[in-house]
């Protein structure tokens, strides 16, 4: 699955990356929303090789390429050095993946569970996946 790209991303990759590093993340985006989906993933797409931007600058700065992808389009994509930390509170996504087999030694998920739930008119109970669940057809009326 490839993901759309937002205008922010977009200024990103034009301010931050050439054409060259821009293919491989591309390559790497693609290959990442393939196996793990585009609703909440970050991605550590392509490793510079060195640091870019001054650290500890008001810029992003790095030498890891990050990328964020939310709902099926990339919210984001910015610098991060290599000593620093990678965790989903720093991405603020589900799923984490390393990319280019440098930082992580396998992707990091957070442990949500998705609940199948039957919608329907009638609010009697309904059997799924062998838990019983009772919704109404409207969850938010009274």
């Amino acid at each position: 699955m490839t993901p759309g790209l937002s205008a922010h991303a977009l200024e990103r990759v034009d301010e931050r990356l050439t054409g060259s590093e821009a293919a491989a993340t591309i390559r790497a985006v693609n290959s990442a929303c393939a196996r793990y989906g585009t609703s909440s993933l970050g991605i550590i797409a392509h490793n510079l090789g060195a640091q870019r931007g001054q650290a500890w600058g008001q810029k992003s700065n790095g030498d890891m390429v990050v990328v964020i992808v939310r709902h099926g389009r990339v919210a984001t994509i910015y610098l991060r050095r290599s000593t620093q930390t990678f965790t989903l509170g720093v991405t603020r996504t589900d799923t984490l993946v390393d990319m280019t087999g440098d930082i992580l030694s396998k992707p990091i998920t957070s442990k949500v569970t998705r609940a199948t739930v039957t919608y329907s008119r009638n609010p009697r109970a309904h059997r799924g996946r062998g838990r019983r669940v009772e919704v109404p057809s409207n969850p938010f009326q009274n």
